[in-house]
């Protein structure tokens, strides 16, 4: 589900849309022209991008895709994400979320719109991707994959205590 915002004369309404109906709109926006600001769920961008939080500016597809971009892309019928292109090979696409460890394998096809920026931590300014600090992050990311599920355990250990000292309990007690 997606909560979106809606302007009607002065009234400000919020709606949620769930993705099989909110994507296909947001596909054809783009292929009107249209460049599209997506309210991100869930938490595979982590630690760059969160749930509720941040917004992606999408545009549309380029005729050249690179390693680095990050993607709309339908990955499996009416499932949708936005991640990172780790690499191309003819039509064959490998995107990762950044919090993700396990890839998805998509066809150029299957890419709906290209990330050019986003809002991040309730800003109103775009953190555009051609920033030479996001190049920065997105490239030394990468290259932590194989450290990165330790990198985001102590992230997360930092930013929510509680719920990541509830979670190690859990599964200590299920031992």
């Amino acid at each position: 589900m997606q909560n979106l915002r809606l302007f009607a004369g002065n009234i400000l309404r919020m709606i949620q849309l769930t993705n099989d109906i909110l994507i296909p709109q947001i596909a054809e926006q783009i292929k009107n022209g249209y460049t599209v600001t997506l309210p991100l769920k869930g938490f595979s961008m982590r630690p760059f991008l969160e749930d509720g939080r941040d917004k992606a500016l999408l545009v549309a597809v380029p005729a050249e895709l690179h390693v680095g971009d990050v993607i709309l892309a339908e990955i499996s019928p009416q499932r949708w994400a936005l991640h990172r292109i780790v690499n191309i090979s003819g039509d064959d696409i490998t995107m990762y979320g950044d919090g993700n460890f396990s890839p998805e394998y998509i066809k150029r096809k299957d890419v709906i719109a290209l990330a050019t920026g986003f809002y991040r931590k309730g800003k109103d300014t775009l953190d555009s991707v051609d920033s030479t600090l996001y190049i920065i992050y997105w490239k030394m990311w990468v290259r932590l994959r194989p450290v990165r599920r330790y990198l985001l355990g102590i992230w997360r250990l930092w930013h929510y205590p509680k719920a990541t000292i509830k979670l190690i309990s859990k599964k200590i007690n299920k031992s």
